[in-house]
């Protein structure tokens, strides 16, 4: 769902403790800027951004671009097998255990979040989920919007086998009353379609809640995309979910595969069983429950149930581990997954900080973000440090907003850590 949730405070804790521990000055820089939350379609507080690219944005003009991924720093190295030192794990842990040491404040209870990089990896918890259960680093999340990445790696995936034209209309490979005025497969990813947004309806959220156990389709939940449709271009962002269940639909009709067969073949091969395609597939335990203050029922299976995770589907319904997540993000960013000039594009901005299933948060720093009634969650990536953070909160409630300040102020006491 969209992120209307601020968590850049984690970020700013993870990456300074990162930086206290030993990573680049450039880190350290990312991380004294504001992040804000997709939902804004802009960064307060960062440096300049470079400008929105056209919307036809092609590997050859991303390269005469600022490259917020240098191309020369692609590919990352393996990830280090060793831990970090014990210094740095206790920093970054520290760093955890202050973001949820007020919950009532920060409207989170508890958090986990995993470290990579070519030096090496970590991962920690702190607080308990909604049934007041310790969080472990392995506790299953659904990662929201960060799905979006998932979903824009195998379109562009897709594209580089000449199986699809990112230029060419969608309606040129799915028929769907929503493709009337022909946006093209990148205005889909880069949210500059004119397509209406499905939960922009308050009767999706009544009917999503009334069962917890329902089976959505993406067609389903299209259906209540019934506000205009309009031109598609342009650089402003509109962040709209319904875009990216339409590349779902995509996906499963050029491939003739299912979105997660499709995904787990092409882009997800190698991250292990512990991030999972709901609900087409079951999360593993341990998982972190969604707290029944932020109005979502768990049904003993899905993260945060088979209701939510199915109609968001391609959008956001992927649940992981915050190790895997990460592990994830080093990979993707790190031209892993694509080729190097592919990876470049992806962060390229179509609209003020976004690029191809990308949130550029400022010019060092890329990922996604994401909430739900019952999760938030960021994915972040730092490429000249070759640093990969994932960060996912348990909600108390249905709005989180973590203590940006206090947690930098927390926080900067451990750059005097050797």
């Amino acid at each position: 769902m969209s992120t209307k949730n601020r968590v850049d405070a984690v970020l700013m804790a993870v990456v300074l403790a990162a930086a206290a521990a030993g990573c680049s000055a450039a880190t350290e820089q990312a991380a004294t800027s504001r992040i804000s939350a997709e939902s804004t379609g802009g960064l307060a507080g960062a440096p300049d951004l470079p400008a929105p690219a056209s919307s036809a944005t092609s590997s050859a003009s991303a390269s005469a671009s600022y490259q917020v991924i240098p191309i020369d720093s692609l590919p990352f190295p393996e990830p280090g097998r060793s831990p970090l030192s014990a210094a740095r794990q206790q920093a970054l842990q520290a760093a955890v255990n202050r973001a949820i040491a007020d919950p009532a404040a920060s409207g989170v209870q508890g958090v986990t979040a995993a470290v990579v990089s070519p030096e090496g990896s970590w991962a920690g918890a702190a607080g308990v989920d909604g049934a007041a259960t310790q969080l472990t680093p392995t506790s299953m999340i659904d990662i929201a919007s960060i799905t979006k990445t998932v979903t824009a790696a195998e379109v562009l995936h897709l594209a580089g086998a000449g199986l699809i034209d990112l230029d060419a209309p969608a309606s040129d490979y799915l028929d769907h009353p929503l493709l009337q005025r022909h946006p093209t497969v990148r205005q889909l990813l880069s949210h500059t379609s004119g397509v209406p947004h499905f939960d922009a309806d308050p009767a999706f959220f009544a009917a999503k809640d009334a069962d917890p156990h329902r089976h959505w389709t993406a067609a389903e939940v299209l259906a209540f995309a019934t506000g205009p449709i309009n031109d598609p271009g342009g650089t402003v962002l509109d962040y709209c979910n319904s875009n990216y269940l339409l590349l779902g639909l995509l996906i499963e009709k050029i491939t003739g595969l299912t979105y997660a067969e499709a995904v787990h073949r092409d882009v997800l091969a190698g991250l292990g069983d512990r991030m999972v395609v709901q609900d087409a597939e079951s999360p593993i335990l341990p998982l972190a429950v969604p707290d029944p203050a932020s109005g979502t029922a768990f049904d003993g299976q899905y993260l945060p149930n088979r209701s939510t995770s199915s109609a968001v589907g391609s959008a956001g319904g992927i649940a992981a581990d915050a190790p895997t997540l990460a592990n994830w993000g080093y990979r993707l960013y790190g031209g892993q997954v694509l080729p190097p000039a592919v990876t470049v594009d992806m962060a390229i901005p179509v609209s003020q900080g976004y690029g191809l299933g990308t949130v550029i948060f400022d010019p060092l720093v890329v990922g996604h973000d994401g909430s739900m009634e019952a999760y938030t969650t960021m994915l972040a990536v730092a490429p000249r440090d070759r640093l990969s953070m994932a960060i996912m909160f348990v909600n108390t409630g249905a709005d989180a907003r973590p203590d940006f300040h206090q947690l930098v102020d927390d926080i900067r006491a451990t750059l005097a850590i050797q």
